[in-house]
């Protein structure tokens, strides 16, 4: 895997559908477009007073809601979605140990992984983002967390809106 350099990625500062390429699900986000000014909701869980809409793994580009903008932020990028203006946002721990020693991502490996989330701010860094170059494809890390954009649930299954929505879709 090769870091991509912000000055010579050439994704930045336009509209991109991200697609994993294992369930062929678009990142997507849910929710409310954001308010006012960033950093006004005050936070991403719900103690404080604001719960951040979830990022979900979609079959379709609904309401232009899979289209993401990537912006250059130092080393690192920030994620935003084009529709809701909500950054992508890693919530939970960082990794501890090497990669893989917590043995899956669902509940039922002994160990839940957190939440990506759209945020209205870059709460502690969290909605920054290294992406590295991996073959023809890409991996993207949370820099705070250490944690893969990862696609939950089922691939899918016939043509692109065939499922007719997102609420019933796997988180990332």
């Amino acid at each position: 895997m090769e870091k991509v350099s912000p000055n010579s990625f050439k994704l930045l500062n336009t509209s991109v559908l991200i697609e994993n390429q294992e369930t062929k699900r678009y990142l997507f986000s849910d929710g409310e477009p954001i308010k006012g000014d960033r950093g006004a909701e005050g936070g991403w869980k719900a103690s404080s007073g604001f719960e951040s809409p979830k990022i979900v793994g979609a079959d379709a580009n609904y309401y232009n809601r899979a289209l993401w903008i990537i912006h250059q932020q130092g080393d690192n990028f920030i994620i935003e979605n084009q529709e809701t203006k909500r950054y992508l946002f890693s919530d939970g721990e960082p990794i501890k140990g090497d990669r893989g020693a917590e043995g899956g991502w669902k509940a039922s490996s002994g160990f839940e992984s957190p939440t990506v989330v759209g945020a209205d701010a870059n709460y502690y860094n969290r909605a920054l983002w290294i992406i590295y170059k991996s073959g023809d494809n890409f991996i993207i890390e949370n820099q705070e967390t250490k944690r893969y954009l990862f696609s939950d649930g089922e691939p899918i299954k016939g043509d692109r809106g065939a499922e007719g929505g997102w609420k019933a879709s796997s988180g990332f």
